[in-house]
């Protein structure tokens, strides 16, 4: 049977909501949006676009083809290689793992919400095993896991030719891909999804919610917060703490 116990965030104020902990083994956090305030895309391509006038290829890209597609819940594995392939354009792995730590220290690390840290740590100190689950890249989702100290990272991986990138390999961490890498890791360990709980903003993230054993919506979109309210999931919005 499931329990839980309720931690106060650090750094916030005493009319903060409460948040639960979920004896569970295996915890899924999603990235952007939930552990940021920001998504990590669009965080990138701002900070790329005062060095490099390519970020304005790049924006236009995934303004005219990828978030509306994501909003739409159609984000396809060609429509995200290609948006790959320009989003490093020219660049090696190792080029790009460069650029990645210098956008990390001077802006990605500056929208971790405060109170990610504390409902980590309480993860961390009865046993589970937190994972971030997210559709940023390998080489993003590693840098924010390393600030956050999450051992486990589930993401969209680089398909490399040597060093050169030319799109992500399959399945896409996205949907019904995010449930199979889910799937895969919890088989690994001798689990199930009765093990698990999720945490995410996106309604793209429905199919993975209904397969855990708690689901939990954290600065949910206005589509997930109806799914949220329809299925009665707890949900924490650390936007308006």
């Amino acid at each position: 049977m499931r329990t839980a116990v309720l931690i106060w965030p650090s750094s916030t104020s005493a009319t903060e909501s409460l948040m639960r902990v979920y004896n569970l083994p295996v915890v899924f956090f999603d990235l952007d949006d939930t552990l940021i305030n920001k998504d990590a895309s669009s965080l990138w391509i701002r900070w790329r676009a005062k060095r490099e006038r390519w970020a304005i290829v790049e924006a236009l890209l995934a303004l005219a083809s990828l978030y509306r597609a994501y909003k739409k819940g159609r984000v396809t594995h060609w429509r995200l290689s290609n948006y790959y392939r320009t989003r490093t354009r020219g660049m090696t792995l190792s080029e790009y793992r460069t650029r990645v730590d210098a956008f990390f220290r001077e802006r990605g690390q500056l929208h971790i919400y405060p109170q990610a840290a504390s409902l980590l740590f309480a993860y961390q100190r009865q046993g589970s095993e937190v994972v971030m689950i997210t559709g940023a890249d390998d080489v993003v989702a590693q840098a924010y896991a390393r600030a956050l100290g999450i051992q486990h990272v589930i993401s969209n991986r680089l398909r490399l030719q040597g060093e050169q990138i030319t799109g992500l390999e399959r399945p896409l961490c996205y949907g019904p891909g995010k449930v199979e890498l889910a799937q895969q890791f919890l088989q690994e360990r001798g689990l199930n999804f009765k093990d698990a709980v999720f945490y995410t903003d996106s309604h793209a993230d429905l199919p993975l919610l209904q397969r855990v054993a708690q689901p939990v919506v954290l600065n949910p979109n206005p589509q997930l917060r109806t799914a949220a309210a329809e299925h009665n999931w707890p949900c924490l919005d650390w936007r308006t703490d």
